[in-house]
């Protein structure tokens, strides 16, 4: 994934340096560039439709960081008779490509910005090449790997003016990238968010929970317990591993960590509330995260079984969050209980 910025001259950002834990953005004259009035975005109707996965895949990409700041002034459309995808016409437009077009990439955003001289400056236009072989279908909470969903995820966040970082993020150079919790699982993270609160200003003050089965442990990016199935006693202690943080711009003084086992496999199993093995009180500040190892006993009547470990976040509801389908997510191990 690459983001190119045009400016008199052509620059293209290296994928192998990473700036771990922090949002970061290009300056001018120590001010950043970023979008300074409203951009109006087309969609590429030639080759995202009017439905189906690549539209989710296009308005999850878009909203995941919209929705925090709503600073795109109009969401347009091309005709559908207009399959070419042109830079510096005026237009910031999102489209599918041929890998063969972007040079082997998952996806490339080109950014026109004016020369630096005096003052700010500001993003002109932009426009986002997705390749068109990725798989848009949503992912599970312990998929790995890039998808086409995250693909306009991270691309995105280069639409709005963002740079490659390290750590927890959509932003992370090179695949696979994380995935949080819920049914639609490409989103932001914490540090992510934090950047557009920094740029544009959040349009409310609220928390947002979300787990991960996912963690970076020494800059890769892993599954926090691996996708095994671990056989596993009645009446014996065990644990799970989970990420879980906050990307709202407000702190969570207490809210409620629950460990699920169930059979019902995700998305399905998301929406369950049997067969709670743990609970837990917690708090998160603002923009924070952390990775846990949640310690339960297995019950003494819990059928024999292999059981998907879930984990929910404010499964009772009481905190108001900026979303509220992306609570629960899925360990990649699983539990086989026999004996």
């Amino acid at each position: 994934m690459r983001t190119t910025r045009i400016a008199g001259f052509v620059a293209v950002l290296a994928l192998g340096s990473l700036e771990a834990g922090a949002a970061a953005w290009d300056t001018c004259n120590g001010s950043p560039v970023k979008w300074y009035s409203g951009p109006a975005v087309s969609r590429n109707r030639c080759s995202i439709p009017d439905s189906g996965n690549v539209n989710t895949a296009y308005w999850n990409g878009l909203r995941q960081w919209d929705d925090l700041s709503h600073i795109v002034s109009a969401f347009n459309v091309n005709p559908v008779t207009d399959c070419a995808l042109d830079h510096s016409d005026g237009q910031n437009e999102i489209g599918l490509c041929s890998r063969a077009a972007i040079d082997g990439n998952n996806g490339v955003t080109y950014s026109t910005v004016g020369v630096c001289f005096i003052g700010s400056n500001g993003i002109d236009e932009a426009d986002v090449c997705i390749a068109s072989d990725l798989d848009f279908t949503p992912r599970n909470g312990n998929a790995f790997g890039t998808s086409g969903r995250s693909t306009f995820v991270h691309e995105a966040g280069h639409f709005f003016g963002f740079k490659h970082e390290g750590g927890h993020s959509i932003l992370r150079t090179s695949p696979p990238h994380l995935v949080t919790g819920g049914y639609e699982a490409s989103t932001l993270w914490p540090t992510n968010a934090q950047g557009m609160r920094d740029l544009y200003g959040y349009t409310q003050t609220k928390p947002n929970l979300l787990p991960s089965a996912m963690g970076v442990v020494g800059d890769v990016a892993q599954t926090l317990d691996p996708a095994v199935t671990r056989s596993v006693c009645r009446n014996t202690a065990t644990s799970v591993k989970f990420y879980v943080g906050n990307l709202g711009n407000a702190a969570v003084a207490s809210y409620t960590l629950r460990v699920r086992l169930s059979p019902t496999t995700p998305p399905n199993g998301y929406s369950e509330s049997t067969n709670v093995v743990a609970t837990y009180g917690h708090s998160l500040a603002a923009f924070s995260e952390g990775t846990y190892s949640l310690g339960f006993t297995v019950p003494a009547g819990l059928p024999f079984n292999t059981y998907y470990v879930y984990l929910d976040m404010d499964p009772e509801g009481a905190v108001s969050e900026l979303r509220e389908n992306d609570n629960t997510t899925v360990s990649a191990m699983l539990l086989q209980v026999g004996c």
